[in-house]
């Protein structure tokens, strides 16, 4: 079964909200925390390993959803784990990682994402992330364990220090249990501990090294942009085929072919809140919004959640969306307006 048959088969719409309850927390490194959820209806979570959720939860009168990619595999269904690092300027990670704990609640949605190795013909795989880019492989490593796979797997880490690699222990014995998976890891810096330094940064060079084998793999990626780019650019100069390259999309930015359909001419109408503006060049909707004060709840700004989709009434848009819309609601005239910019001049139902 092809990949777009089994997200077919198996993705209810992602707008779908459950109550959860955090069960556990533990603490990964110093900035990252793993929190557990059961829904609170007695259900058990259904998703594919690799894929994303979005979470919604209230802390001191304000709203907030944010998207992150799911750690635990769906071997485990009863509950769901997400790894959070608590970013230096986001309010919401913070939140989570310093006041979250057992017994508090929050909402969790279906899952999305194509980012998987089901429905794909995978006969050797290599991992390759950094920082808390890890969440999704380590979602389908635990699963290829949970199912007795014998997939050839070849696992890279890369992390800031030592200090800041995560699951280090548990890829160990996961490695000694799974006879065809070979674990890596590479740090940039030496701890704060005053442990050695773990290879420096990884380049052309050391992963032709650690991977001799890489043309013969499906490489699936996650991580900042940056890394993912320049892993990408090393994996093909290792003849890796570009359409067996994996990549993770929070993060990336539009890229600059995709905003040159925007108009320096557009007028803009956000008709219930009587909001007229007009649109430069590469500006989205939402964008827009945000400028003249109407509100748009969002989430991953990256086309992905489907959190900010609003209804075209008039005109039309340049959507550059991953997969955060489905094709009723597209039939019936939305659009993901972090990812929508106008061509010519358009009207919201907002």
């Amino acid at each position: 079964m092809s990949i777009d048959a089994v997200l077919a088969e198996t993705r209810p719409p992602l707008g779908t909200l459950h109550s959860c309850v955090c069960t556990d927390r533990i603490q990964e490194t110093g900035d990252v925390v793993t929190l557990e959820f059961q829904r609170t209806d007695g259900r058990r979570f259904d998703f594919l390993a690799g894929q994303f959720v979005t979470i919604r939860f209230s802390w001191d009168g304000e709203r907030y959803a944010r998207v992150f990619t799911i750690a635990s595999p769906p071997t485990r269904p009863q509950r769901i784990a997400l790894t959070i690092k608590a970013a230096a300027n986001g309010r919401a990670t913070r939140i989570l990682h310093d006041h979250f704990a057992a017994g508090c609640s929050l909402e969790i949605s279906e899952p999305g994402g194509d980012f998987t190795l089901e429905g794909r013909a995978v006969e050797k795989a290599l991992f390759l992330c950094a920082g808390s880019g890890i969440t999704p492989l380590m979602s389908m490593a635990r699963a290829l364990y949970d199912t007795g796979s014998d997939l050839d797997l070849a696992f890279i880490q890369c992390a800031r220090t030592p200090d800041d690699v995560l699951f280090g222990q548990e890829l160990r014995m996961l490695r000694e249990s799974m006879l065809k998976l070979r674990v890596e890891t590479m740090c940039s810096q030496m701890s704060g501990s005053g442990q050695p330094q773990g290879g420096g940064r990884l380049d052309v060079a050391q992963l032709a090294r650690l991977v001799p084998d890489a043309a013969s793999r499906t490489a699936f990626l996650c991580g900042p942009a940056g890394f993912m780019q320049a892993m990408r650019r090393h994996l093909i100069e290792l003849a890796v085929p570009a359409e067996r390259i994996f990549m993770e999309s929070f993060g990336l930015e539009p890229s600059p072919a995709n905003k040159a359909f925007g108009s320096t001419e557009a007028v803009v109408t956000f008709e219930r809140s009587g909001v007229r503006c007009e649109s430069n060049e590469g500006e989205t909707i939402l964008h827009l919004a945000e400028a003249k004060g109407v509100y748009i709840e969002t989430s991953c700004r990256m086309g992905v959640c489907g959190t900010c989709k609003v209804k075209l009434l008039q005109g039309e848009v340049e959507m550059n969306d991953m997969g955060g819309l489905t094709e009723i609601e597209r039939l019936d005239g939305f659009i993901l307006s972090c990812c929508s910019m106008p061509r010519g001049d358009v009207v919201i139902d907002l």
